[in-house]
């Protein structure tokens, strides 16, 4: 189980990353002033943070298995409508739609790596699955880029 958790550690914040530094050319795209490309940033970023306190009561009364799923599924379908966006406004909505759907990922995955894994293993394995994580965030401006060259940036929210 843990190869999967790594994975989907991974791909959760691969996508999650992608503001950054696809900014450049969303800015370029919607004509923004750099206040305007902050906000890109900062719609998903104060949405991610905030939404994990419901997100942790959530995981305690509904189970991990559900929020881990909804959070998941949440974020990809938010990064396919982040990159069908055809105004500034449209993205800001979907990225802090987003934000909040990406704040179940943390509260849920914890507590079932430590259910699947033996007692003795389990700072090794919850700290493996926080390199999936970090290892995106090394990764998502590369993969972004070569997929922005040609696809554009909304190409390379659509694909990831």
């Amino acid at each position: 189980m843990l190869p999967l958790f790594i994975l989907a550690h991974f791909g959760h914040h691969l996508l999650t990353a992608l503001p950054i530094p696809l900014s450049p050319l969303i800015r370029n795209d919607f004509s923004l002033d750099y206040t305007q490309t902050g906000l890109v940033v900062s719609a998903f970023t104060l949405s991610y943070g905030i939404g994990q306190l419901p997100a942790g009561w959530l995981t305690d009364r509904v189970g991990p298995r559900v929020i881990i799923t909804l959070g998941i599924c949440g974020v990809a379908v938010a990064g396919l409508f982040v990159g069908l966006s055809y105004t500034y406004i449209m993205m800001i909505v979907f990225l802090v739609f987003m934000g909040i759907m990406a704040g179940g990922y943390h509260p849920a995955a914890p507590p079932m790596i430590v259910s699947s894994v033996a007692p003795e293993r389990r700072g090794s394995a919850l700290g493996l699955h926080m390199i999936g994580g970090s290892a995106s965030y090394f990764l998502a401006p590369i993969i972004a880029a070569a997929i922005a060259v040609s696809w554009g940036w909304r190409g390379a929210f659509i694909g990831l």
